[in-house]
């Protein structure tokens, strides 16, 4: 009778490979807590943000999470990053108008992000700062953007009757622009004239301080601008008409309806809109309208934004 001889499977080898499998899982878990702990998501989490809105804080630059981590929780901070045309020098700005002006009111973070991007969170006239006047037809002239003292174009002309009410100035090349519109306009069956036009310091100061002292300076801040103040001391601004319409009845005239969609094709926008008094700091004016040059001009028209909402975002330096 023959015996088999059983063979022993060595316990060490064994021993070995489970410690190397053991030493392999840890390792895997450890890497992955690692990762779960330094990553974004926990952070944003530590931070006091909830699922969902650590996947919208996620979607913006990593320096907006970067601050999302670093400060604590803050209820405006993704609604503010949300909106088109939020700027981020502007965040502090924008925190302390919501704190200043809407308490435990509903937030309307569009118009939050509007007023501050063009400083109109700031009362009329402080705050203020030179323009650019590099940007040339671009410039930027408001309540908080004012032309060099007492600044005059070089180039300003007469404007012929033909175009214009007596003793209208403009610049030439808005000149040029306006009897080409005007023109355009003439085929069409409408007729536009200029009733005001450029306007020196000294006119726009008699202008300003007529209002004041007959209505008042709050009146006067609304309606007319302070002298380097004013669009029309730039020879690019010209009130424009149709014969026999005035300021109270020029918006319901179809010349004014055709002005409003074929200005901007001669390098014209209606430069204070309605319904954007609070970013223009103007009550609507259906005829005052802004030469920017074609390609400009059509941009803005595009962007359905003011001219002072547009360069704050695109042309601000």
């Amino acid at each position: 009778m023959y015996y088999t001889k059983k063979r022993r499977i060595k316990k060490g080898p064994i021993i070995v490979l489970v410690v190397i499998v053991l030493i392999i899982i840890l390792v895997i878990v450890g890497i992955n807590l690692y990762k779960h702990y330094t990553s974004d998501e926990y952070k944003l989490g530590k931070a006091g943000y909830d699922e969902n809105e650590i996947k919208e804080i996620l979607k913006f630059d990593d320096k907006y999470i970067t601050y999302a981590i670093e400060h604590k929780y803050e209820d405006d901070f993704i609604p503010l990053m949300k909106e088109k045309y939020f700027m981020w020098k502007n965040y502090d700005n924008y925190i302390k108008y919501i704190n200043d002006e809407y308490g435990d009111k509903k937030v309307d973070y569009s118009k939050v992000v509007s007023l501050v991007n063009v400083g109109a969170n700031n009362e009329p006239y402080t705050h203020t700062k030179k323009t650019d006047m590099d940007k040339g037809y671009a410039i930027l002239v408001n309540k908080y953007t004012s032309l060099p003292e007492k600044y005059a174009p070089d180039d300003i002309v007469e404007m012929s009757n033909w175009y214009a009410y007596p003793n209208n100035r403009i610049r030439n090349d808005v000149y040029a622009a306006f009897k080409e519109m005007s023109e355009a306009a003439k085929e069409d069956g409408y007729t536009l004239i200029v009733n005001s036009s450029y306007r020196s310091y000294e006119e726009q100061k008699e202008i300003y301080d007529d209002y004041e002292d007959n209505r008042g300076k709050e009146y006067a801040d609304k309606y007319a601008a302070r002298p380097d103040f004013s669009e029309h001391q730039t020879g690019l601004s010209l009130d424009i008409f149709s014969p026999g319409a005035n300021m109270s009845n020029f918006a319901e005239t179809e010349t004014y309806k055709w002005l409003s969609e074929n200005s901007y094709k001669y390098g014209f926008i209606l430069r204070y809109p309605e319904g954007k008094e609070d970013i223009t700091g103007y009550s609507y004016e259906a005829w005052h309208y802004r030469y920017l040059g074609n390609e400009l001009a059509k941009k803005v028209y595009d962007s359905g934004l003011t001219y002072d909402e547009y360069y704050a975002y695109y042309l601000d330096d």
